[in-house]
């Protein structure tokens, strides 16, 4: 955890990768996701994504509801990237879209969101 945020770029992207192939802890989640939405450069915004779609194979159904309430927020975040990036890590997470357009008009995000925000209280409620 404390190389997540190392300026040594190699280290650094395979700590990403590394961590949530070898975790269940919640707190990887929260490092991922945060550089997903902060990190100063666009390349680890999307090597964080990517282990967020891809890599996080030890999660509790419970801990993917953490991933996912994280990454609904992230769909409004300012940024378009991070809004496109935390798409796109839903869709293939959940096979989904809610019909969310990370460029589209700022009404139809906010009802796709409560698409979302419905599905997930209906995830939980199923656990």
């Amino acid at each position: 955890m404390k190389d997540v945020h190392t300026p040594n770029a190699g280290l650094r992207m395979s700590v990403q990768y590394a961590l949530g192939r070898v975790s269940s802890d919640v707190s990887v989640v929260d490092a991922l996701l945060d550089n997903m939405q902060n990190d100063a450069l666009l390349l680890f915004r999307d090597k964080a994504a990517c282990a967020l779609a891809y890599d996080q194979v030890h999660l509790t159904p419970a801990q993917k509801v953490h991933l996912y309430e994280g990454l609904i927020r992230a769909l409004d975040d300012p940024k378009t990237d991070v809004r496109r990036i935390a798409a796109q890590v839903l869709q293939i997470q959940t096979g989904q879209d809610k019909g969310f357009r990370f460029a589209g008009p700022p009404e139809a995000r906010a009802r796709a969101v409560e698409a979302w925000r419905q599905w997930l209280a209906e995830y939980r409620s199923q656990l």
